[in-house]
């Protein structure tokens, strides 16, 4: 059984990255640069149809915003360059309010973001892409 492990989770991670986007995400944005700027950790997000809770690095700097999901399957990190955030909308995660952003153009994903994080990178974003919502209050 101790053998079969590394098998089947290679065989999970592999499903899942082809169901949620990340592997297209992946393909497009994919990094093996570190962060820079401001890290958070613990963070959760929606990556097309697949929630990731508090298992994300998130890293906001110049070039880009910066994810990386670790725990049990662990998906290669992407950085998203700014210009590359699109359409904006708001969304619902956790019954709290949150804003799913379309990615690239053509569109290659994409992620639904908690208001919180949403409001961190909002000085980043395109005016077309930071205009949704009123900023949250801090928790």
């Amino acid at each position: 059984m101790r053998f079969l492990l590394p098998i089947l989770g290679e065989h999970f991670k592999g499903s899942f990255g082809s169901a949620t986007g990340w592997s297209t995400l992946s393909r497009v944005y994919g990094t093996s640069a570190e962060p820079d700027g401001e890290v958070l950790t613990r963070q959760s997000l929606v990556a097309g149809a697949v929630l990731y809770r508090y298992i994300v690095t998130v890293g906001i700097g110049d070039a880009g915003l910066y994810l990386a999901v670790g725990g049990p399957l662990p998906r290669s990190p992407i950085l998203i360059p700014w210009e590359d955030f699109r359409n904006a909308e708001p969304a619902k995660l956790f019954w709290q309010k949150a804003v799913l952003v379309s990615v690239g153009a053509p569109q290659v994903g994409t992620l639904t973001l908690p208001m919180t994080l949403y409001d961190r990178i909002r000085s980043h974003l395109p005016p077309r892409t930071a205009s949704i919502g009123t900023p949250s209050k801090p928790v």
